[in-house]
């Protein structure tokens, strides 16, 4: 008999990762029920339930929270709308299952509706933060593991455990079914990261460089991300590095929740691979609950997120103390390398008339690279915002020539 699953995914960055899942569904004989939550850009694919749709289902219209430029408030209602709306589907017997797909946003969206149904209708999230966050980091590391929770203690089969474990039997002989032994691509592999507020410049960037004959794996620099791609390239998978989203440099530096070790930046350096750098993501910090911030962090610059992060702006100081980390880290290439310095602003929020605009903040991380970078370590200074097009195709162009070197 035929199962809906519902598909969460916001098709303005994952729509065709949506699509994937959706088809692989369709072709085991199920109905896939695709939710957008996004709120920004035109979504790639044709939704089952649009964005227009979650935002009513969360008290409020589409055109008004784009008018408004309030993220946390846009955030907060596609969780209440799609939160609505799965329930719903459950409640009119409509929805079999739950999967979800995303990174920070995707994630506080897709695991909030997931609670709200019972316990034994399966819940899927496939999220970039899985591992990002301490409390689960030490047992996923990482590796593509899957987490579910118990619910009750695993002391005995009860009403409880037996739904869950029967849920676990089938999602491990399903992943069976289909998986198969990994097979290396025919097409040179280039590592990249990407960021919410950085994701114009990457997507672009990539889709330049697959016109080209590359292959690319987007990592979300989290904490875990960059230390998925630092295992990667040290595997031999990645060819060429293109690190456009360094916010776990920040994180690194100023104690943030994503932060890769400090290991970060080396494993390309150490195996001999071409990079270019970019500073993109570094104007903030990466922290938790807005109640969480000590009195400094409350009187910057800041942004709500989710309900459980909020990224606040980096001073002049720990901007020179990343720009300076940065260039300790080319130090050590074995490759041809390049730093690329968008001058209007390292993120989507770095920009005239929004909250984390301060190009003297900015500019302190640009003269720390100025002044303690190799001189074999090419620092190029693009006039542009880093989410522009020119700076994208800069990045793309400059990845392309030192991989041909």
């Amino acid at each position: 008999m035929p199962r809906t699953i519902a598909i969460i995914g916001t098709l303005d960055t994952k729509g065709l990762e949506v699509a994937f899942l959706r088809d692989l569904i369709q072709a085991r004989g199920h109905r896939a029920c695709v939710i957008d939550p996004g709120v920004l850009d035109q979504p790639a694919i044709e939704a089952d339930v649009t964005r227009s749709q979650v935002a009513r289902a969360g008290g409020a219209e589409l055109s008004d929270l784009v008018a408004s430029g309030d993220k946390g408030r846009a955030i907060q209602t596609m969780i209440d709308g799609t939160r609505a709306i799965v329930t719903q589907l459950y409640t009119q017997g409509k929805l079999d299952g739950v999967l979800a797909v995303g990174g920070g946003q995707g994630t506080a969206i897709g695991t909030v509706a997931m609670q709200a149904l019972p316990i034994g209708v399966p819940k899927l999230m496939v999220s970039t933060i899985t591992s990002g966050q301490r409390v689960f980091e030490p047992y996923v590391g990482t590796t593509d593991m899957t987490l579910m929770h118990s619910v009750a203690d695993i002391a005995g089969l009860n009403t409880i455990t037996r739904r869950v474990f029967t849920n676990a039997a089938a999602a491990i002989v399903g992943m069976a079914e289909v998986g198969g032994v990994f097979e290396k691509s025919n097409r040179r592999v280039i590592g990249t990261t990407m960021l919410g507020l950085t994701t114009p410049c990457v997507l672009h960037a990539r889709e330049c460089l697959e016109g080209w004959g590359y292959e690319v794996v987007t990592f979300h620099p989290n904490g875990t991300g960059g230390r998925c791609l630092e295992r990667l390239v040290d595997e031999g998978l990645i060819e060429g590095v293109m690190d456009l989203s360094l916010q776990e440099i920040t994180g690194y530096v100023c104690h943030g929740l994503f932060d890769a070790g400090p290991d970060r930046m080396k494993a390309a350096a150490r195996r001999g691979l071409p990079q270019v750098i970019a500073p993109g993501g570094t104007d903030y910090i990466v922290l938790g609950p807005k109640s969480a911030l000590t009195d400094d962090q409350r009187n910057r610059a800041l942004i709500v997120h989710n309900p459980n992060i909020t990224l606040v702006r980096t001073s002049q100081h720990e901007m020179k103390q990343i720009g300076q980390l940065m260039a300790r880290r080319l130090y050590e290439a074995q490759a041809p390398a390049a730093v690329l310095i968008p001058l209007r602003g390292f993120s989507y929020s770095d920009r005239p008339g929004h909250q984390f605009y301060d190009p003297e903040a900015d500019a302190a991380l640009v003269a720390a690279l100025e002044a303690n970078l190799d001189s074999k370590v090419e620092l190029l200074k693009i006039d542009a915002h880093v989410n522009e097009l020119a700076f994208a195709e800069a990045a793309a162009a400059k990845m392309r020539e030192l991989m041909e070197k």
